[in-house]
């Protein structure tokens, strides 16, 4: 589970970066607010996207676009599949978890294999434990 810096919450969204990375992704936020979670605390968390769209891909790094904002495009390595829940779980610079068309199957792909995909809307971030807070980031 990566670890994400805090950058903003606000109306049902939060934004979060990675040291290391010029990312600051929005989110929607999903399950409850950990009391400790606010702008500069260390958290850990899941995210999940779900795809209108997956392309098998050769060439490219693992990144999301845009930079900045809601990603809409994501690309990586997969490091699991869970075919019965129809997922991938795909290294894009951070792990998510993408959650494939009805027309595409999870048993299709396997651990290693690059793939691309479109968001079809707006991913989650479900909250995980919180590592430090503000105070002491």
């Amino acid at each position: 589970m990566p670890t994400f810096i805090v950058d903003q919450i606000a109306n049902g969204l939060i934004t979060l970066r990675i040291n290391g990375y010029n990312y600051a992704h929005t989110f929607a936020l999903a399950g409850g607010l950990p009391p400790a979670l606010a702008p500069r605390a260390r958290v850990r968390g899941t995210i999940r996207a779900s795809a209108w769209k997956v392309d098998r891909v050769e060439l490219g790094g693992n990144y999301v676009e845009p930079l900045v904002g809601r990603p809409r495009r994501m690309q990586g390595a997969i490091l699991s599949v869970n075919a019965p829940a129809h997922e991938l779980t795909v290294q894009v610079g951070y792990e998510a978890i993408v959650k494939l068309p009805d027309k595409y199957k999870a048993s299709d792909y396997h651990v290693g294999q690059r793939i691309g995909w479109d968001n079809l809307r707006l991913p989650t971030f479900q909250p995980g434990p919180v590592l430090s807070s503000p105070e002491h980031a």
